[in-house]
């Protein structure tokens, strides 16, 4: 048996959390997947080690995975909650907990640029989107597809805090 927890990109919503478990489930050899969308990761157990290539290319071409870092498997491993709905961890600095809820808000995602695949490691703002990024690899200046908010949105790791409070930017309630 081998469980691996994985970074999951273009996540959206839950219902994007939702088609990712299910595009997993179908991978041979996976046995039990959970997707969880405000942290970006999903959770595999298989009953071998399954190619990183291999859950890839079963997901739908707007998601991706790839692997944690050691630290940030650490980190988001320590901040899950337990079975019992309590958190099993501190939120340590780089969040804060939603109103009315125990999950904090992560607030350091990766950029990918889609020019060059140069990768960026940035600390998002709380309570504002970033509409425009110059990508240290290529120069490029990106900003967000069609339907998102952010830069974060389209080109990171992790939804902007906004988005994973389930706010907009502006405040008011997002329908996503």
């Amino acid at each position: 048996m081998s469980e691996t927890m994985l970074a999951v990109t273009g996540m959206t919503c839950m219902d994007c959390a939702d088609h990712v478990e299910q595009a997993l489930r179908r991978v041979s050899g996976v046995r039990k997947v959970r997707v969880e969308y405000p942290k970006g990761v999903a959770r595999i157990e298989s009953e071998f080690p399954l190619a990183i290539d291999t859950l890839d290319a079963a997901l739908p071409k707007s998601y991706r995975i790839k692997s944690l870092p050691a630290d940030d498997a650490h980190d988001r491993a320590t901040t899950s909650s337990s079975p019992l709905g309590k958190p099993s961890g501190a939120f340590g600095e780089s969040g804060r907990a939603r109103a009315g809820s125990e999950t904090p808000l992560i607030t350091t995602s990766e950029l990918t640029c889609p020019n060059c695949g140069h990768i960026s490691r940035e600390t998002m703002p709380t309570d504002a989107c970033i509409y425009f990024y110059d990508c240290a690899g290529c120069g490029t200046l990106l900003r967000p597809k069609a339907g998102d908010c952010c830069v974060f949105c389209s080109y990171g790791s992790v939804p902007c805090p906004p988005v994973q409070a389930n706010q907009s930017c502006c405040g008011t309630q997002s329908s996503r």
